[in-house]
């Protein structure tokens, strides 16, 4: 859930900063299966992130630094590797780039101070029961 959150937060740079389009035009694949498996990929990576940190991801005081890190961390392996061995050369250049940073960076900033607000209210429904 906190992933799927966070990329409400994300959508804003990626799209004004037209990285989407540009991805687009580079892999040659329409805007909209883009802006699908962003998504899809996005939500998959919150989850992933709550699997991995469990218990760190959990601090309300430091999460917000496991999560922009993570962010950081998915930058690094998705666009900035994957897509670039996929295509044989950067993907994005220039503003579109930035965009695509930012809105990785703010995902993980986002998915970090959510996490443990998000797990504390599903665990909090649990007990509830």
């Amino acid at each position: 859930m906190a992933g799927s959150v966070a990329e409400v937060v994300a959508l804003p740079a990626v799209w004004l900063s037209h990285a989407l389009a540009g991805i687009a035009a580079s892999l040659q694949q329409p805007l909209w299966v883009v802006i699908c498996s962003f998504v899809a990929v996005m939500a998959a990576a919150g989850a992933l992130y709550g699997r991995v940190f469990m218990r760190a991801a959990n601090d309300r005081h430091g999460g917000w630094l496991f999560g922009i890190s993570y962010g950081f961390l998915l930058w690094m392996l998705g666009p900035t590797t994957a897509l670039q061995l996929l295509h044989g050369s950067p993907v994005l250049l220039g503003g579109a780039s930035k965009g695509l940073f930012a809105a990785h960076l703010l995902y993980g900033l986002a998915l970090g101070i959510l996490f443990p607000r998000i797990q504390d209210l599903v665990q909090s429904k649990k007990r509830g029961r």
